[in-house]
């Protein structure tokens, strides 16, 4: 039997401003992040960011247990990728990005982007706004899932 799925999507055809950051050393990464969005009272939208960390605290959730688990890399490390969206969750927004960050010899670590992200050199962001997206809660993983 041929299983149908839903593909669920959000589509728009505007943009609104589109916000360049750069974070000094000693900054977290996701307070700041967070501060941008309230400072410039977003509803929505997509960021990237690339540069270095003196730690990274990452995690993952674990799906059986419906709970996020995390780690921290206490040394220099190379944000070579860092992408995520922002939304709403009733009267808060959301920041949802994941991460992968480089050690010296090329090992990576990857998780989902965690307070505790310390700016080494510098962070660059990019954050494009757009149209509110919201969240709901989904019982089947306990996440909060965009609500498309």
């Amino acid at each position: 039997m041929e299983m149908t799925s839903v593909v669920r999507t959000f589509v728009t055809e505007k943009t609104g401003k589109v916000i360049v950051v750069r974070l000094e050393p000693g900054e977290d990464i996701l307070k700041s992040i967070e501060k941008i969005v309230a400072e410039n009272s977003l509803q929505s939208g997509h960021l990237s960011l690339i540069g270095a960390v003196s730690r990274a605290h990452l995690g993952y959730f674990d799906l059986e247990a419906k709970v996020y688990k995390d780690f921290t890399i206490d040394e220099d490390l190379e944000i070579v990728s860092c992408v995520g969206n922002i939304s709403r969750l009733v009267d808060d927004y959301v920041v949802h990005a994941h991460i992968v960050a480089s050690d010296v010899n090329g090992k990576c670590y990857a998780g989902h982007l965690m307070e505790g992200c310390e700016v080494s050199a510098t962070i660059e962001i990019v954050i494009t706004e757009f149209p509110e997206m919201k969240r709901a809660r989904d019982e089947a993983t306990g996440l909060n899932l965009l609500d498309l």
